[in-house]
């Protein structure tokens, strides 16, 4: 297959958006852009040594019973990796690793869009927190499909 190398993306789902975010952080060169759902990361990253900015959409429901929205929690005790971050902080984390000098959010009935924006590499952070929405997948974000809502974000960035 012909791959164009400078459009990599990714995306992950609950443990797989956790993955997701490991990309970014060590693979930088590789990756244009992520977006994730239902997921988090370490307050303290074992490393995040970023060569290149990276685009980041984040989606999470505010309902979320599994991996919370406002607080910091633990991982499992059998394979403790340290306290992982709330969502409000791994967005705030993403907009400082991309250097974003703004940050816009609107409040909508549904939802709440935060977007850190002027980042270097021309790159953008987004957030979608969806009122009433727990751990499981979206079908649609203020009437546009899931699926395509993540696909017109990445698909807006690629590698210099």
């Amino acid at each position: 297959y012909c791959v164009d190398l400078k459009r990599l993306y990714a995306t992950g789902y609950s443990l797989g958006s956790m993955f997701t975010y490991e990309l970014p952080c060590h693979m930088s060169g590789r990756f244009a852009a992520v977006a994730s759902h239902a997921g988090t990361m370490p307050v303290v990253p074992y490393s995040c040594d970023m060569e290149d900015p990276v685009a980041v959409m984040h989606l999470h429901g505010r309902s979320d019973w599994i991996i919370d929205y406002n607080e910091p929690w633990d991982w499992k005790e059998w394979d403790y990796v340290g306290t992982m971050m709330d969502v409000p902080s791994l967005v705030d984390f993403w907009g400082d690793k991309n250097s974003c000098a703004s940050v816009d959010e609107s409040v909508s009935s549904d939802f709440m869009h935060i977007t850190h924006d002027d980042c270097d590499g021309a790159v953008r952070v987004e957030h979608y927190a969806l009122d009433g929405q727990g751990h499981e997948w979206p079908m649609s974000v203020d009437g546009v499909s899931t699926h395509q809502l993540i696909w017109d974000f990445v698909s807006g960035f690629s590698k210099p």
